[in-house]
């Protein structure tokens, strides 16, 4: 019985220690040729030349985005 547990809690360790993204497995580096037209502060992940859907431009009001803050 403790055999079984001790080995049930070096699998749960082992198994836990995958990295997650934001720790630098799948990062994107921003590109001037891929800024998203427009007033904006946004970025294409890639080339989007073999989008499916075409962006002319997104216009932010405000620009940068402020929170909102409800007031219910």
């Amino acid at each position: 019985m403790q055999l079984t547990t001790l080995l049930l809690a070096a699998l749960s360790a082992i198994s836990v220690q995958a990295s997650p993204s934001w720790v630098g497995g799948d990062q994107v580096t921003i590109q001037d040729e891929f800024k998203v037209p427009g007033d904006n502060p946004l970025y294409f992940c890639g080339d989007p030349k073999d989008d499916l859907v075409k962006i002319d431009s997104v216009d932010l009001d405000p620009n940068p985005p402020t929170a909102y803050v409800s007031r219910v």
